[in-house]
């Protein structure tokens, strides 16, 4: 994961668009695996200063530099919420490092991670195994390729917590989220509990405020907490929700016990603090209100994103642009 020196060269490069008017560009200095599956572009590459990144149809997943931020803030808060996560199911997460996540959890006896691509799986198994940590060797760990949706209909899956590491949720993906937390209401536990996240919660978009709303439509008990990850290049949006467990009035003292049955400790939260996580500025409640109200101005358009990987030339034109080769 060093950092470059001006006379480093790149295969190419990813363009994302933050949002409109706004781009990110990430340098490739070497791509290890590119393929077409039958769903979306697979990329796996190194990147300065980030180490081993996994793009799908351009979008930055993961970097290895920072993904226990991302992973960390999505699974612990949920399994330690619950005071017994026997049995815990993964939407998603292909990289396999949510379940590692879990796995960290001693009181955990299964594990069900449904991707539906299997491709992504077999790639992020060969050049991100340094980072899964052999998790697809522990007998907790069954790996389903399909779709999240034909799990959750089945009735005989029921399930402590359910992370759900999909698609963010947007206006353009909202019917697709319907139609599984339906399916999470049915596949959780009486006291289950469902984690999922959300890009900013700030302004332009507001988009991780959008997933909270979302959430407090369909359960009880709806807590939210944010996290930075410096290769996302912004601040993120996690939210935990369930129909029967009081998440706000869990004390410190529970958080930080029940953080003692993990077999590593966290890196980037501390479960003890967790209560203050869930505090949130007036402003941030004000808007979530006017969401809830119908207000139109409190949900701003999102415009169609978009991403790109680009080629040696595109990317070295780039860094001469700005001042970073000679």
């Amino acid at each position: 994961m060093s950092c470059p020196e001006k006379s480093v060269t790149y295969e190419g490069g990813v363009f994302e668009g933050v949002h409109s008017g706004r781009w990110v560009a990430t340098p490739v200095r070497t791509w290890y695996y590119r393929a077409r599956s039958p769903y979306q572009d697979i990329a796996i590459g190194d990147v300065p200063c980030l180490g081993m990144c996994l793009f799908l149809d351009g979008w930055l997943q993961l970097a290895e530099a920072d993904e226990y931020v991302y992973h960390e803030h999505l699974v612990v808060p949920a399994l330690l919420a619950h005071p017994s996560p026997k049995r815990v199911l993964i939407l998603g997460g292909g990289d396999g490092l949510a379940a590692r996540e879990v796995l960290r959890d001693s009181r955990v006896h299964q594990v069900v991670m449904v991707d539906l691509d299997a491709q992504v799986v077999g790639a992020c198994r060969r050049y991100l195994s340094h980072l899964q940590k052999g998790i697809f060797s522990d007998p907790r760990l069954h790996v389903v390729i399909g779709d999240a949706r034909d799990v959750l209909q089945n009735p005989k899956y029921v399930f402590d917590v359910i992370i759900v590491d999909l698609v963010d949720l947007m206006p353009e993906t909202r019917d697709l989220f319907e139609e599984i937390y339906a399916g999470i209401r049915r596949g959780l536990t009486e006291n289950g509990i469902v984690v999922t996240h959300a890009p900013d919660p700030g302004p332009p978009l507001y988009e991780g405020l959008y997933m909270v709303h979302f959430l407090r439509e369909r359960f009880e008990h709806v807590v939210w907490y944010k996290a930075f990850i410096s290769s996302f290049c912004e601040t993120w949006t996690f939210g935990l929700a369930s129909p029967t467990v009081d998440l706000a009035g869990i004390s410190a003292h529970v958080w930080e016990e029940r953080g003692k049955f993990r077999r590593e400790v966290p890196r980037s939260l501390v479960p003890r603090a967790l209560p203050a996580y869930f505090l949130h500025t007036p402003e941030e409640e004000e808007r979530l209100h006017r969401m809830v109200e119908g207000q139109d101005d409190a949900v701003p358009f999102l415009a169609s994103w978009q991403a790109r990987i680009v080629d040696k030339g595109t990317i070295e034109r780039i860094h001469r642009l700005v001042g970073f080769s000679e």
